[in-house]
């Protein structure tokens, strides 16, 4: 089974970088199922139910979420669509699926989306013994983790909590793609941050002046996407019959 996982989609111009690259992509790599993170794909907070459709017909399989999940609270949520899965350590009885299961011929694979709790505000459960209990109650024949984290130190945590457990560890959220894709000692397929897809030139998907002017002063605002640049492309290819992390990265 080989998967493409495809970086935070971010807003508007992450859409169009998605369009000009992925039929590239998906004829070179071949992969079986795509799995593209939204949590910022409609103005930067959520999943809508025409973006979800849209993207569904262009080829992606599953969804994952973020910190942003619930963003859109209200009319043109996607949680409720069955190839979407948020973070499942949040509290008891919150919408959407905690994890979904894809089909590929007579394989199965248990998405799993988590959110980490080190420097990231919202107060969710224990992603480690979220974690363990979804796996109790699940059996597939593999398993994805997307691991939306801020801090690398949690993320190797959990990597190294899985191997063994799981077939691959995807960390989502920095948007800043790393270089250390690895298959860790008992098989498990990782990567800190698989990056973003969107504007290159900008402060993680955001416009460039707003976002200095932010540090420099201190001042919150809400933020702005770069709407001007070159476009880039970034996901992981993974295949777990031949144990292979591969990153793919496009730029205009």
């Amino acid at each position: 089974m080989r998967i493409m996982f495809v970086g935070d989609v971010y807003m508007k111009k992450g859409r169009e970088a998605f369009d000009r690259f992925f039929t590239e992509a998906k004829k070179l790599h071949r992969p079986h199922l795509v799995i593209v993170n939204g949590e910022n794909i409609a103005e930067g907070n959520g999943l809508t139910t025409s973006i979800y459709k849209d993207f569904m017909k262009k080829g992606v399989h599953g969804f994952t979420m973020g910190n942003h999940a619930f963003s859109k609270r209200y009319e043109k949520s996607a949680l409720d669509e069955p190839n979407v899965c948020r973070p499942a350590n949040y509290g008891k009885d919150v919408r959407g699926n905690e994890a979904i299961e894809l089909r590929l011929n007579d394989e199965t694979l248990l998405l799993v989306n988590l959110l980490g709790r080190i420097f990231m505000g919202d107060p969710v459960d224990n992603p480690f013994t979220t974690i363990d209990r979804i796996l109790e109650e699940n059996e597939a024949d593999h398993v994805l983790v997307d691991f939306h984290a801020e801090a690398t130190s949690e993320k190797y945590a959990m990597a190294n909590y899985l191997d063994g457990r799981v077939d691959a560890l995807i960390g989502t959220h920095t948007h800043v793609p790393t270089a250390d894709e690895t298959v860790f000692p008992k098989g498990l397929l990782y990567i800190s941050d698989v990056g973003m897809t969107g504007v290159k030139h900008s402060i993680i998907g955001g416009n460039i002046e707003q976002g200095i002017r932010k540090f420099v002063t201190g001042v919150p605002e809400r933020v702005y996407p770069e709407n001007e640049g070159l476009l880039q492309f970034n996901a992981v290819l993974l295949d777990f019959e031949q144990k292979t992390i591969e990153r793919i990265n496009y730029q205009e």
